[in-house]
């Protein structure tokens, strides 16, 4: 009897230690949040992340408030969003974000760095026979909140000296569904991104009246990470090595246009005008986030709380962290 009590107990104890074992062996998962369908199978088709000693897991979600939520709920370590959605968060939070506090941060920013592919743009329907921004007043206007997007939407009103009261905005899930109403001619005037309009506009049915560069919004896309996930050292290391890596993919894309005009071709379903636009537009490299960067964002936030967009004044220096800096930007 004592033999097989001992028996038993030496097999739990080694049941337990394989276990252990191999949930200690089990690699590390960073979830990462996209917007855009196509990005994984690109980072896929750059080979950069062969060989990481983690794991990644990409979520599909559109629009900013999905990945915030997302993000809230810990679905995501780290969400896909434009850099001024943490204005509108914090701008609009219950209480006050400090650098102690804050429940997401900022950890890296990129856009296209030709200016001739405009990240956001307002654009009006020909038939709304709108001459000057003054003349949006009155019209159909089509947003989605919490991103760029409506910031260009804000900025744009602003820049017309026009009221919310002064035209029918239109709130729309996201950017995509707001440019298809915009399209089918159900709203005159929408901001948003330039590619999901660039057709309609290719074809005389409408133009742009105001870019994004114009209204001095930096129209970064950026990561939004959980402050906890950067406190963790494990996935914070990941991260870093992550950005690096994503990095090169980057210089990948720019060299390999045609297979990246494929993937939004063949995977993504998109007309061949659209796919080839998709490939050039979303070329992009990563931007310090640095002190210039945040002052715009500060005059940017300041304006929001000036015409009453956000309720408090903030200080956006809490929403942006430029640890991975060295490893996302160095020697770009």
């Amino acid at each position: 009897m004592r033999i097989r009590k001992r028996l038993t107990a030496l097999l739990v104890a080694n049941l337990f230690a394989v276990s252990a074992s191999a949930f200690a062996d089990e690699p590390l998962t960073l979830t990462i949040g996209t917007q855009d369908a196509a990005w994984p199978h690109i980072v896929e088709a750059s080979h950069v992340l062969d060989g990481t000693p983690y794991k990644v897991k990409w979520a599909v979600l559109t629009g900013p408030a999905a990945q915030l939520s997302a993000l809230y709920s810990k679905v995501l370590d780290v969400g896909l969003m434009g850099d001024t959605s943490l204005i509108i968060e914090q701008g609009n939070a219950r209480a006050p974000w400090t650098q102690e506090s804050a429940p997401l941060q900022i950890i890296a920013g990129w856009r296209n760095p030709d200016s001739s592919y405009p990240p956001i743009v307002t654009v009006v329907r020909k038939d709304a026979d709108v001459k000057s921004l003054a003349d949006l007043r009155g019209k159909t206007w089509g947003y989605n909140f919490g991103g760029f997007n409506y910031l260009q939407y804000v900025l744009s009103y602003n820049k017309a000296d026009l009221k919310p009261k002064d035209f029918q905005g239109v709130k729309f899930g996201d950017g995509n569904v707001s440019a298809s109403a915009f399209n089918a001619g159900q709203v005159a005037v929408y901001s948003g991104g330039y590619g999901p309009v660039k057709e309609t506009v290719d074809k005389g049915d409408a133009r742009v009246v105001i870019k994004s560069d114009e209204l001095d919004i930096p129209a970064l896309s950026v990561f939004t990470a959980r402050t906890e996930v950067l406190r963790d050292p494990a996935k914070s290391r990941a991260l870093g090595d992550f950005l690096g890596r994503l990095k090169h993919s980057w210089t990948w894309w720019a060299q390999n246009v045609p297979a990246v005009e494929k993937i939004y071709l063949e995977k993504m379903k998109q007309s061949p005008s659209r796919a080839k636009f998709s490939a050039e537009n979303g070329r992009s490299v990563f931007y310090p986030l640095d002190k210039q960067l945040v002052e715009r964002e500060q005059r940017i936030a300041d304006t929001l709380y000036r015409s009453g967009d956000i309720k408090n004044k903030i200080q956006v220096d809490v929403e942006f962290n430029p640890v991975f800096d060295a490893q996302a930007v160095a020697a770009r």
